[in-house]
């Protein structure tokens, strides 16, 4: 694989779910699969500027935040800043 290669990654944990340590661990194997499977260079993230478990769940798995992207995705009707991250995989 090209070592320089980059992809965003999403995700959502039913509230139901929430506080489990669900969306961790998935982002865990994520973040494993992307450097050792496919061979990537960086990962990038967006999330809500107010949703602290999001940001809780990639400061625990080493993204940094990187920016702010306005109207970066239509939610609820209407669009949405978000904040963005990355990890750069070594």
């Amino acid at each position: 694989m090209d070592p320089f290669l980059s992809a965003n990654v999403g995700y959502w944990v039913d509230q139901e779910f929430t506080g489990r340590g669900i969306g961790s661990a998935a982002m865990g194997w994520v973040l494993a699969a992307a450097k050792d499977d496919l061979g990537l260079h960086r990962v990038q993230a967006a999330t809500l500027k107010h949703n602290a478990a999001s940001r809780k769940i990639l400061g625990r798995a080493g993204f940094e935040e990187i920016g702010m992207a306005p109207a970066y995705l239509k939610i609820a009707g209407s669009w949405q800043d978000h904040v963005l991250f990355q990890r750069i995989l070594e």
